[in-house]
Order: structure tokens, then sequence, then C-alpha cells
């Protein structure tokens, strides 16, 4: 008894501390969230509050009536299709880096090469990209901001991971049975794969639609704009319009919430899973 009180309160720090830390994070989106209802005038009169004194959805209105379901559709186009090459490609290396590790030499020395690639800062790559994007013709163009981050090693590592928990003799018995390496890969392998190509959507997805840079850079006309470049807009040389801005971050985090809702059970499997092995 002694015992299971002891390890009660020893529970109860580790608890707060992660209440706190998970109110500090959640407390600015329910302060944008808020915010966004209330009138312009309000933003900053003090003494500051977190609940509107008077709710509208002028703000709203105003976001709505022009091009935002333009940008939404940009941003869903690069988010949906970038997560779906990126699935493709992360998948088929992580089976050809697990499954040949064996019968091809120097398979876990290239791994290493796509591990070291990630000591590389994101942004030194910013230039060359978008150099090589105006090259080949796709300045301007949404398949300029997709493209060049397809690739990515944290997928690469998950599925790699996963795949070298299944016992291979899976795949040698498919290839006794005639399958091709293709089929082993998609009907055998692939399905066993599913809490990694889970987790890594969300993450993926969270990427795309986040992504500001590359887009920023790349993307031109206005009507190629994605929501996050477009929300930039709101920022003009007379002032900022702090409540649109404020209402089209509320809609554009809508689509990454629905997503983390239908797909969070799936999140820790999928981690828990890329665990080394073998």
């Amino acid at each position: 008894m002694i015992q299971q009180v002891k390890l009660s309160k020893d529970k109860v720090i580790p608890s707060l501390i992660t209440v706190l830390v998970a109110l500090a994070f959640i407390f600015p989106i329910v302060w944008l969230f808020f915010s966004s209802f209330k009138q312009s005038g309000e933003l900053f009169s003090y003494p500051l509050s977190l609940f509107p004194s008077k709710f509208t959805v002028e703000h709203y209105q105003n976001v709505l009536q022009e091009d935002f379901f333009i940008y939404m559709a940009n941003s869903l186009f690069l988010a949906v299709v970038g997560t779906l090459i990126t699935l493709a490609i992360s998948a088929m290396c992580g089976y050809a880096l697990a499954i040949y590790r064996h019968e091809i030499k120097y398979t876990n020395y290239i791994f290493g090469i796509f591990l070291l690639g990630t000591l590389i800062p994101g942004e030194t790559l910013t230039v060359p990209q978008v150099s090589v994007i105006s090259f080949i013709g796709l300045y301007n163009n949404i398949w300029g901001v997709i493209l060049p981050v397809v690739t990515t090693t944290t997928g690469i590592f998950m599925f790699r991971q996963q795949y070298m928990s299944v016992p291979i003799s899976l795949v040698e018995a498919a290839r006794i049975d005639g399958s091709s390496e293709f089929q082993s890969f998609f009907r055998v392998m692939l399905p066993l794969g599913t809490s990694s190509a889970v987790t890594l959507t969300i993450f993926s997805f969270m990427w795309r639609w986040n992504d500001y840079i590359l887009p920023l850079l790349v993307l031109s006309e206005q009507k190629n704009y994605t929501i996050q470049i477009a929300i930039k807009n709101y920022i003009g040389n007379m002032g900022v319009d702090w409540s649109s801005i404020l209402a089209a971050s509320v809609m554009s985090i809508l689509p990454i919430i629905v997503l983390f809702i239908f797909l969070q059970r799936f999140i820790i499997g999928g981690l828990s899973s890329t665990g080394v092995k073998g």
C-alpha cells in the first residue's frame, strides 16, 4: 500500500509538468481562435482579454469573399500529391534497403549516405533547388514546389526499419511462388508497412501544407499561391490586416486538425514499429 502511494506521488510532478507544457502549446491556438472573432479595434486594446466582448464573423466573410478557396485548392493539391509521391518513393527505397542488405554489398553504406544527408540544413539547398526549377521550366508552377521535396530520409528510415522487422522468408516464399520483385513489394511487404505509411502521411501532409519558403520563391502569380503565401498578402504597405490574418490562419489549420483526429491512433504504432531491429 505504501509502495502504491509512493508511486502515485512519483507520477504527480511529471503529470503536472506534462499538463503545463500541453497548456503552453495549446494556449496560442486558443488565443488565435477566439481573437479571430474579435472586432478589429479590440485586438490590441488594453487590458487584453482572451474572449471577444462581441463575437463577429465579419473577418471570415471578408476572407471567403476573396480567392481563399483557390489558395486552399492549391495547398490541397500540393499536400496530397506531394504526400502520395513521398509515400511511394519512401516505401520502395525502404524495401530495397531492408530486403537487399543481405544480397547486395554496400547497401547499408548507401543508407548511411542517406542519413548523412540529414546533416545538411534544408535552407542551404533552397537556392540550388530554385535554380534547377527555373532551368527545367517549372518556375511559377505548382510542380516546381512538389518535386524538389518528395524525397525524405525520415520516410525512408521509417519504412526500412519496419521492413527489417518482417521475416525475409516472406519475400523468399513469394519469389519461389513466381512473384516478381514488384509483386513481392506491392502484395506482400507494402500492406505490412501500413502503420509507417499512415504516420508518414500525417507528417508529410503537414510539411507540404505548412511549407512557406519554397512556394514563396517559386510561385510568382497570385492564382498559383498556396494558402500560406496568400496570408502574407494581408500585410500591405499601409498596414497589416491582423483580423483577416487570424481568420485565414484558423481556416488554414482546420485540414491539419481533421487529418490528425482521424489518424492520430496510428502515430504511436507507426513510430514504435520503426525501432531498430535486426
